[in-house]
């Protein structure tokens, strides 16, 4: 383990689903979830004889997460809430089905390498690393998934787990061949072909006198054999500079009470996103292919990122801090090239909550963010999409077409947006598939215009309300299929039939908008967006009136925002507040009733446009149909704060979770 990596904090259990602000880390979480249904494993021998997985993995590793004591880390999980909620009478066996060592979802990806999460528990005694490595030019198998378990003092235990995935690998149809090299014997199966199976498959295991190594790729498990009498890799990755850079940056802001109770994580994005996207089958007939147009637009100025979670640590179950490295790339204010220019992020203070939230608010984001400037920045990622200069034309048609909005988007909107965003989530009651709501307000600069240019634009909208239900507010509803419908009507000069492959629906069925000025309840106009008509009308109603008892008035809010400024949060460029049990609520029930996968909230269509193709299989969710109601649970679930701060290379990213 070296010694300058971080040791500190994961967070936002919206654990289920969204860490810090930015996605995306599932495989991290993968990881994580190792410890959600774990029994009791000794103490190895001392660290010091042990040399670390990451001396023996190559320094273009795409990602990597590892443990740096996995008693300690089962120690330290058994302390906070959410292991209480797996040991629930009525939960334990449901939460172990699906998410435990044995279950449906974790199940899978055992199944790439052979050793599953269960595997783990038995023959972990100290450190334990995961990586994702890329094979680029090797177009059948582009990546690898590989496992470097520390098994000293459980040889034995080692040696019999091998032994039954040998059973269940030949079980199940696959040959096995033995290699000797350098002194120790290599497992190599190869599984039954499947029907249409393109990619040559593999699972290899190694079983030394102190690790386990197992892969997907036989030349892995081989490299490392070898790299381990020559005291690791000249090139590791934890020699590299990128990681070392990410290492200092975390490091130097986290003190660890419990030596080991960490999860660690470091990411070269753009390269472990063409593994992602080779595992999920993500851009595959697609003409736009995504990561090269980020690649293309400047996001390589990303270069890497990482962080670590602390588990159990004072007041906190979970505590990140984490970094992402993306040192500027021009001498100029806006820091990077054509598109990627949209990625600025001043800090500001974020503390003060706008009365006018309502105090049934499950979730609150707040951005400081360059919107006019944003928006420009777009032209050439657009243009390259499309592979055409639309984009300038397009907002001139907006401009000039008679039978169109005529907004000049150049002159009147953009100058008129400020740089403050909000955005809202909450859930009614009682649960359907449409409960979860969402409401984006940009705090604007001259209301007249924009109120103008959004009753310009809902005059030529075929499927648009208005709703007369807050005095001096217009808000407009659009209901999708409710008249001659013209699909996107508003943003069809941006390409045709013939420029994209298949036609995707509207991320939303429904949605109102309306220019809110100042009133009673807040001095600061602002410009709507919402997924439901009557979280907007509440909302303006709220500013209107000036009426008082809101979310900033809620004495766990007041103290989570209070703590968020103790744990560093006071001048931060993003910042996002979670009350976990009004913010799981709708996902928990309609995954109780099998509805989840209808959800009709705007990241459940994102992911099923992004992750779900309509040839690949869902995973199970066993027993989900016998969880208790929410009420019963809901209490396990307590409130989390995450914030970013833009520094001069790049931004801090930080979180944590209550006990």
């Amino acid at each position: 383990m070296p010694t300058n990596f971080p040791k500190q904090s994961f967070a936002d259990v919206d654990v289920i689903h969204r860490f810090f602000l930015n996605r995306r880390t599932h495989y991290l979480y993968t990881l994580f979830a190792f410890v959600v249904a774990i029994g009791s494993v000794d103490r190895a021998a001392a660290a010091d004889t042990y040399l670390s997985g990451l001396r023996l993995l190559p320094a273009d590793a795409a990602g990597v997460a590892w443990v740096a004591d996995m008693p300690v880390l089962v120690e330290s999980w058994k302390k906070t809430t959410l292991h209480e909620l797996g040991q629930d009478d009525v939960m334990k066996p449901l939460v172990e089905a699906n998410l435990g060592a044995d279950g449906a979802l974790w199940s899978k990806i055992g199944d790439k390498i052979g050793v599953r999460p269960k595997d783990l528990y038995e023959i972990a005694s100290g450190e334990v690393v995961v990586a994702w490595l890329p094979f680029e030019n090797d177009r059948r198998r582009p990546s690898c998934l590989c496992v470097i378990a520390d098994t000293r003092g459980k040889h034995q235990k080692a040696i019999a787990v091998a032994d039954r995935i040998d059973q269940d690998l030949k079980a199940d149809g696959a040959t096995r061949k033995d290699v000797e090299k350098f002194g120790e014997t290599i497992r190599i199966y190869q599984p039954k072909t499947r029907p249409g199976q393109l990619k040559i498959e593999q699972v290899v295991i190694s079983v030394t006198e102190d690790r386990v190594i197992a892969s997907n790729r036989d030349s892995v498990v081989m490299d490392i054999l070898e790299a381990i009498p020559q005291d690791g890799l000249t090139d590791s990755v934890e020699q590299a500079a990128l990681f070392q850079t990410v290492a200092k940056q975390v490091s130097d802001r986290m003190e660890i009470k419990t030596p080991g109770s960490t999860l660690q994580w470091y990411v070269r994005p753009l390269a472990m996103g063409r593994i992602l996207r080779d595992v999920a089958k993500v851009d595959r007939g697609n003409k736009v292919k995504i990561l090269n147009l980020l690649e293309n637009q400047g996001f390589d100025a990303i270069q890497a990122m990482g962080g670590t979670v602390v588990v159990r640590q004072d007041e906190f179950d979970l505590l990140h801090r984490g970094y992402v490295h993306a040192p500027p790339v021009t001498d100029q204010p806006d820091r990077y090239r054509l598109a990627a220019r949209v990625l600025q992020f001043p800090n500001g203070n974020l503390q003060e909550l706008p009365g006018w939230i309502p105090k049934s608010t499950a979730s609150v984001t707040q951005m400081n963010w360059k919107m006019e400037e944003a928006f420009w920045a777009l032209e050439s990622l657009v243009n390259e999409a499309f592979n055409d200069k639309i984009f300038r034309p397009t907002i001139a048609g907006i401009r000039d077409d008679e039978e169109g909005p005529q907004i000049d988007i150049e002159k009147n909107v953009m100058p008129n947006l400020g740089e403050h965003l909000l955005l809202l989530t909450d859930n009614t009651e009682p649960i359907t598939v449409d409960s979860e709501r969402l409401l984006v307000a940009i705090e604007v600069i001259d209301q007249d215009v924009i109120a103008n240019a959004i009753e310009k634009a809902m005059e030529v909208e075929p499927d648009v309300l208005l709703v007369e239900a807050v005095e001096g507010v217009d808000i407009w509803k659009v209901q999708r299929g409710e008249g001659e419908i013209e699909e996107e009507a508003f943003f069809d000069d941006f390409g045709s039939d013939e420029d994209m492959q298949e036609e995707q629906p509207p991320l939303l069925d429904t949605w109102a908008i309306a220019m809110v000025g100042k009133g009673p309840g807040s001095d600061k106009p602002y410009l709507m967006f919402s997924s439901h008509v009557d979280f907007l009308v509440e909302v303006a109603t709220r500013i209107q009136s000036g009426a008082g008892d809101g979310l900033h008035e809620q004495p766990e809010i007041v103290e989570l925002l209070k703590k968020t400024q103790d744990f560093g949060g006071k001048q931060p460029s993003i910042q996002r507040v979670v009350r976990l049990r009004e913010s799981l609520q709708a996902k928990y029930e309609l995954q109780r009733r099998g509805e989840l996968r209808d959800n009709d909230s705007v990241l459940a269509t994102i992911i099923r446009r992004l992750f779900q193709a309509d040839e690949q299989e869902e995973i199970e969710r066993p027993n989900a149909s016998k969880w208790p109601p929410y009420s019963e649970v809901k209490n396990f679930f307590k409130n989390a704060s995450s914030y970013v701060e833009t520094t001069d290379t790049g931004w801090s990213l930080n979180a944590f979770l209550l006990h």
